[in-house]
């Protein structure tokens, strides 16, 4: 099991403040572009501020393609678009059973991501 892999029903959500000037189009656009870097996009609701990522197996051993390891990530753009909501997930398969959790490093490395491309920084 991963170091980084938490044991959680309920994955809690990461908040980035989109910096002053940058409109809901252009935070999006940048925000959907720095997933699919990364990422297969599985569902995205431009309508409804959404993205959710396919599952990728190669995480925990870069390069390398585990069968008993996932993870993916989820972003939420808020209603009034001033701030995008990170959220990650992971499951680890042990015993035939799937043990859902979050990724500790999965959700540090998309927060840097989604920051430097739309984040406000701190004074």
């Amino acid at each position: 099991m991963p170091s980084t892999f938490v044991v959680t029903y309920e994955p809690g959500w990461a908040s980035i403040e989109i910096k002053e000037g940058i409109s809901f189009e252009n935070a999006w656009q940048a925000v959907l572009d720095v997933l699919a870097k990364k990422f297969e996009l599985e569902m995205i609701s431009r309508e409804g501020g959404y993205i959710r990522t396919a599952w990728i197996y190669t995480w925990w051993k870069v390069g390398e393609r585990s069968e008993n390891y996932r993870v993916r990530a989820i972003v939420k753009f808020s209603a009034n678009s001033k701030n995008v909501d990170i959220k990650t997930e992971a499951n680890y398969l042990t015993g035939g059973q799937w043990i859902t959790g979050a990724d500790t490093r999965l959700l540090e490395t998309v927060k840097t991501d989604v920051m430097g491309v739309v984040g406000r920084t701190t004074r």
